[in-house]
């Protein structure tokens, strides 16, 4: 359990590192798209001048664009998630895997460690993106986070394809390990997890979806 707790504490770590480093990235991003912007406006401003709509409307989107995919790589607030959603969201598309995320800010985090809050998204997120691999039709997965409506819990839904026939026979062609043994042994840790902020948790395979959502109270910061 202490092994568990101590790659949490260094994956944890690692993912604020990669805040910072992303952050970085971002603004020196942002100074290009602003510095790039300029000379747009100034073009923009001459094909007023000369009527020629379709290219403005032309370097209108190319601006849309380039801001859309900073924007991209802003998932959330929350500094260690935003670095862990973004990472595997990567991961997912190396995998062939289709992750999106509807994240409703605000959410008030100060009741968590970051050490729980990376073990637990980061689990379901493994799981989901395993199975979702090994699914024969894989939908994609949907990841939501946002406060319930009187503002004294988080809540986190998530679905993802599931096939254990495809995942079985996967693992005897190949000679993995059973996705379900790992998805188990991830639910459990996120359950323990769970139990200890005194939240609740659902989770139900149907129609080829696994489905989860977690309810975790919170005792300060909330918001009539």
């Amino acid at each position: 359990m202490e092994n568990a707790k101590s790659a949490s504490r260094d994956e944890t770590a690692r993912m604020r590192e990669k805040y910072y480093q992303d952050l970085d990235e971002l603004h020196e991003e942002y100074d290009t798209f602003l510095h790039d912007m300029k000379h747009t406006m100034r073009a923009i401003a001459a094909l007023a001048r000369d009527g020629e709509v379709d290219e403005i409307i032309s370097l209108i989107d190319k601006l849309d664009m380039s801001l859309g995919k900073i924007e991209q790589r802003i998932i959330c607030s929350h500094k260690v998630l935003n670095a862990l959603f973004a990472e595997r969201k990567s991961y997912a598309e190396e995998m062939g895997v289709v992750l999106d995320y509807d994240i409703v800010e605000p959410l008030y985090f100060q009741d968590f460690d970051d050490v729980d809050l990376c073990s637990l998204v980061g689990n379901i997120l493994d799981n989901a993106i395993e199975a979702e691999k090994y699914s024969a039709d894989g939908e994609g997965i949907l990841f939501c986070m946002k406060m319930a409506k009187e503002g004294r819990h988080i809540i986190i839904q998530m679905e993802n394809s599931y096939d254990e026939k495809e995942e079985n026979q996967k693992a005897k062609t190949d000679g993995t390990e059973r996705v379900g043994a790992k998805h188990g042994i991830g639910l459990r840790n996120v359950r323990k997890i769970v139990r200890q902020y005194g939240g609740m948790i659902e989770d139900k395979k149907e129609d080829g979806r696994f489905r989860i959502k977690i309810l975790l109270p919170v005792q300060s910061g909330w918001r009539n």
